[in-house]
């Protein structure tokens, strides 16, 4: 028996080790409440500045984007809704309530967010050159045409570029001219 208490006592880390690695594990636990406090502040002030950008831009940009919709679609579209976590969604002048965007065929989802980034851009960066890349691929003929001519209109006041993988943009631009 005290042959096996002996061996076992021998087993066990010292004192001292053990002291040891209960202050590294202390000092860790105070560096890991130290990053969750930063995490916690940096939460914090996403969501003010959410609140802020929503409070602030949101309604401009909404209003923006919904006359531009209302532009580019002949009127169809004349409500835009972009809610507090900027999902879009829209009513056409015939349907009874406002529909998300995921509701919407391809074409008419890729000129609610022309429309979105047209209004976005203005707000945020009217100085900036506007870069869009197969922005107008599934827009049907009468609607790339208004959509052409607003930014032909966008292009007056900063530099527009346009990346395509179609011909009708070059051969409306051709026929504008």
């Amino acid at each position: 028996d005290m042959a096996r208490e002996a061996g076992q006592a021998a087993a066990l880390p010292d004192r001292q080790a053990l002291e040891a690695q209960g202050e590294a594990l202390e000092a860790r636990v105070a560096e890991l409440e130290q990053w969750q406090a930063a995490l916690d502040a940096a939460l914090s002030t996403l969501a003010q500045a959410k609140g802020e950008l929503q409070s602030r831009f949101a309604p401009q940009i909404t209003g923006q984007a919904r006359q531009l919709l209302a532009e580019i679609t002949g009127g169809r579209y004349t409500q835009l809704l972009l809610d507090p976590d900027f999902a879009l969604a829209a009513k056409a002048e015939d349907e009874a309530g406002i529909m998300p965007v995921a509701w919407r065929s391809d074409g008419t989802a890729d000129q609610m967010y022309l429309a979105l980034r047209l209004a976005v851009s203005q707000a945020l960066t009217p100085q900036a050159p506007l870069v869009l890349d197969d922005a107008l691929t599934r827009f049907d003929g009468q609607r790339l045409s208004r959509a052409m001519a607003l930014l032909a209109k966008t292009a007056e006041v900063r530099q527009v570029i346009l990346f395509s993988c179609q011909d009708r943009e070059a051969q409306w631009q051709a026929e504008a001219t």
